[in-house]
């Protein structure tokens, strides 16, 4: 059975609000604990929640890891991009001779947003929708497995101490699975973290990113 600590600091890990007002010290502890208690039915006493809580606020290892993230973030330059499809190809012998070639285009070198990911059945082209088109010509409608538009850029490029730090990866994602955003794709390229989703969830998205600052 996991213990009550462990479910009450995942709780608090979770909500984005309670951990900054614990760390700002302007959230009441006792009343925190018994919402936690009637809300999530946890099977123990009020005071070994409000200890739970009481530890995670001073817990020296949690908060060194909330200050390195939000270092990290901090100090990260965020931009956005939108319009960007998704262009699915199956993986064939021939492929990477019509990838080769269109990446020797001059049109398609142009071309702002590139990232390529292969996986055993299907090889996917994360391409600005300007530059669809002309992606498209280089490779045969048997290859082409579908195309999935509509899709987003959230990019962090990092400082050199940001991107040695541990852990920046996984709080973004877990973050943004907390505002319930679905990443598409995720690209790490120092100094660069690159997330993909849908366009309709860019807001959401960068509110997630600019809440571990915080």
């Amino acid at each position: 059975m996991t213990s009550i600590t462990k479910q009450v600091w995942r709780l608090i890990d979770e909500d984005p609000s309670a951990r900054r007002d614990l760390s700002r010290g302007i959230i009441n502890v006792s009343g925190f604990a018994a919402y936690i208690k009637k809300q999530y039915a946890i099977q123990g006493s009020l005071d070994s929640i409000i200890s739970a809580i009481r530890r995670y606020h001073t817990d020296k290892g949690v908060q060194e890891e909330y200050n390195r993230v939000r270092k990290a973030l901090r100090d990260a330059v965020v931009s956005t991009k939108t319009r960007i499809t998704a262009l699915h190809l199956k993986n064939s012998v021939n492929l990477y001779k019509y990838l080769s070639e269109l990446m020797r285009d001059a049109e398609f070198y142009k071309s702002e947003i590139f990232r390529l990911l292969k996986s055993r059945n299907e090889t996917v082209i994360m391409i600005d929708e300007e530059s669809l088109r002309r992606a498209k010509s280089f490779f045969p409608e048997g290859n082409i497995v579908s195309v999935d538009p509509g899709l987003a850029l959230l990019n962090l490029s990092l400082t050199a101490e940001g991107w040695n730090s541990k852990g920046v990866l996984a709080r973004i994602a877990n973050e943004l699975a907390n505002y319930n955003v679905n990443i598409i794709f995720i690209f790490s390229v120092e100094p660069n973290v690159s997330i993909f989703l849908k366009e309709a969830d860019l807001p959401t998205a960068h509110e997630a990113v600019l809440s571990l600052t915080q």
